[in-house]
């Protein structure tokens, strides 16, 4: 299903972010708001949730505020569920989880994909998200059928992904020197764009919107390296089945009422497929 982001018109937003050494954003029309006769009082209790600061267009920070879809998503479940959630952003990837471990906050979001090995180590919400990986290349290397098509050739990869994995895997170089690394995915597809690097691997959402907002001609997606269907889900701190459930039961209530599908149509021209 071929997904096309709305809201070019925000590139300058998303410019000015990447001078900041960051990802750009999405902007969108606030879908959230409840019925004051049936929304729910809220509980009191409130829940700390961590994200990184750029994540877009699932989540990002402009002018110290969230935005993005899992946010509205989230916001959304919380009006659903009458709970208080207390946003904080971390410098990494690699602290999302632990600060789940180590009891730094209560849920995570930001395109964490829902596998067995992080279920080791905390729990999480039913599916907000599907999507599936994708391998982004200079045009000249769009017509690969196999990884071997693309090994050795230079890669832009990221610490702490499951592509990194993929690419050390499957496409380094003897000496690995042909894989560099990046902090964000924006600096990643912008080193493609500008003929640094010639692959880059990630989620298909996610490039795609870079694709859209840059409008480049120099890249192109692989359709002949298929990946399987993958899920984002709210990472929650282990154990802790009470968050869990209420994000659950809100997360079906905004499915059923169709605030869901008016969220992500902020951000997609398709309808949800679930």
């Amino acid at each position: 299903m071929t997904r096309t982001f709305l809201k070019t018109t925000l590139l300058g937003l998303a410019c000015a972010a990447v001078v900041a050494c960051s990802d750009s954003k999405p902007a969108a029309t606030d879908t959230t708001q409840n019925d004051a006769s049936t929304a729910p009082q809220k509980t009191g209790k409130t829940y700390r949730v961590i994200s990184e600061q750029v994540k877009p267009p699932l989540i990002t920070y402009v002018d110290g505020k969230p935005t993005g879809f899992e946010y509205d998503v989230l916001q959304a479940i919380a009006k659903k569920q009458g709970i208080n959630l207390d946003y904080q952003t971390v410098n990494s990837r690699e602290e999302l989880l632990t600060s789940l471990s180590q009891n730094k906050a209560d849920l995570a979001l930001g395109a964490i994909t829902i596998n067995d090995d992080r279920k080791q180590q905390v729990d999480f919400s039913n599916p907000i998200l599907d999507y599936s990986g994708t391998i982004l290349v200079r045009k000249p290397l769009a017509n690969a059928t196999s990884w071997a098509n693309l090994k050795g050739k230079k890669v832009a990869s990221r610490h702490g992904t499951v592509y990194d994995k993929m690419a050390l895997d499957n496409l380094s170089a003897p000496d690995g020197k042909n894989i560099v690394y990046y902090n964000t995915v924006w600096e990643q597809v912008k080193s493609l764009i500008n003929n640094q690097s010639e692959v880059v691997l990630g989620d298909s959402l996610i490039l795609d919107y870079y694709v859209q907002q840059n409008g480049s001609n120099e890249v192109a997606f692989v359709h002949g390296i298929t990946f399987p269907k993958e899920s984002y889900g709210f990472a929650i701190k282990k154990g802790d089945t009470e968050l869990q459930q209420q994000i659950n039961d809100g997360l079906a209530a905004i499915r059923t009422d169709g605030t869901y599908a008016k969220i992500y149509q902020n951000y997609w021209t398709t309808r949800p497929e679930n």
